[in-house]
This record gives structure tokens, sequence and C-alpha cells, in this order.
């Protein structure tokens, strides 16, 4: 694995820079097998350059999440509480009538630039990523959205030094059972996501994420807002 370095439209993010993301992120009380399996693959990954998201697993899902898609045209600063509205109302709409569902996530894999629960089956989140990105297209335009082969997966750590994946993917088999656990979809979270840069083990810095919540808007049913 290699260090992880986020971008925004194809350039290198800036440090403190913020953008407006659509995750579906798991819940305490909901996904508890979820949580559990995160918890026990952090444990897993603490002697690696590995940041981990799941900080505080089960009790708390920390920075666990699913991207749906970016708000890639501005960053948020630039999108005005009235564009916001919009972009909400173009979300709830769109995703009104669309129906809540169950997946499964797993098993776990180090990656090049840190470890990964992919998602499968993917059918229902590659529909909802559809219906996200058709409402951010009709509100911000075409540009809004990046084009992405990336396969749908929570990310449990960001690598921030070099490492061979090979050993934690031997061990990952070895000792993580079970390797696959249920995710419950009943909501988007619009997010204020800021990348910065920030101290890691051993003095070397990483990448570190943190959000603030905009509105949540739930599959099925109309009505939220800001």
């Amino acid at each position: 694995m290699k260090p992880f370095f986020p971008k925004f439209r194809g350039r290198p993010w800036v440090s403190g820079e913020r953008v407006l993301h659509v995750y579906v992120c798991p819940r305490a009380g909901v996904d508890e097998e979820l949580l559990q399996l995160a918890h026990r693959v952090t444990g897993v990954m603490a002697p690696y350059p590995i940041d981990p998201q799941a900080q505080g697993c089960p009790a708390d899902p920390g920075w666990l999440h699913l991207t749906v898609e970016m708000v890639a045209d501005a960053p948020a600063a630039a999108i005005s509480g009235p564009e916001r509205t919009d972009l909400v109302a173009a979300l709830t709409d769109g995703l009104t009538g669309f129906a809540p569902f169950e997946t499964e996530v797993g098993p776990p894999i180090a990656n090049v630039a840190g470890a990964v629960l992919d998602v499968w089956p993917d059918g229902r989140v590659v529909a909802l990523q559809d219906r996200v990105r058709e409402a951010i297209r009709a509100v911000r335009g075409e540009h809004a959205v990046m084009p992405s082969a990336d396969r749908p997966h929570l990310s449990l750590g960001y690598a921030y030094a070099e490492a061979d994946s090979d050993p934690l993917n031997s061990v990952l088999r070895t000792t993580i059972t079970p390797r696959r656990a249920a995710l419950f979809v009943d909501r988007v979270h619009v997010l204020d996501v800021e990348w910065f840069r920030a101290a890691m083990a051993g003095g070397v810095e990483g990448w570190r994420m943190a959000w603030d919540s905009v509105t949540v808007v739930p599959l099925g049913v109309s009505g939220t807002g800001l």
C-alpha cells in the first residue's frame, strides 16, 4: 500500500478544503454486525500505517461511510444557502419512492490506499447512486458529477505510509470471522466534508477527514429539508 492522497476534480486536495458529499453512514443500533466487523479489523490493522475510520466502534461508527457521490463543481464554501436548499429538494424528490434496502459488505481487503469492505450485492447501491447523480446534475449541471469506475465500498482506513499489504491480507483472512455483515440503507446524509493534513503515528503526516451535517434525506418518503 502507498500513502493515500484525496483529490478534488482531479487535482490534489488542499488541506482544509471542504466539499459537499452524499454518503451512506452505518448506525449504532442498526448496523451492529458491521460495526463489530469494523472494530475487529481496526484491531488487526493497528501495526500497519493505516488511520482507522472506525473510531470507538462498536458504540461509535466514527467516520465509516459509503460514498454515494461528491458534488464536484465547486467547493462547499462556494455553494450558497439557496443552492443547498435546491440540492436537498432535488435529492428528496429523486429518492421519493426509492425503497429502503439491505445489502452486505465484506470481506475486509487491504488495498493500495488502506483497507476497505466491498459492497455485494451492489445492484441497489448502484441504483441509489444513479438517482443521486441525476438529482445533482438536475440542479448543478453535468460538470457537478465526475466519472468514476470505483465500485461501492466502505473505507476502513487510509494509509499514511508505504507498507506491504500482503501480510495484512493474510492476517485478515485467517483471523476475521465472520467476514461479511449487513448494511441497512434507509437514508442518505448530505455532508460538508473536510480533508486535512494531520500528524500520524511516528510523526508522519497523513490525511484525515471530518464532516458537518447539512441534512439527512430519507429513502421512500418526502418532507426533509435543511
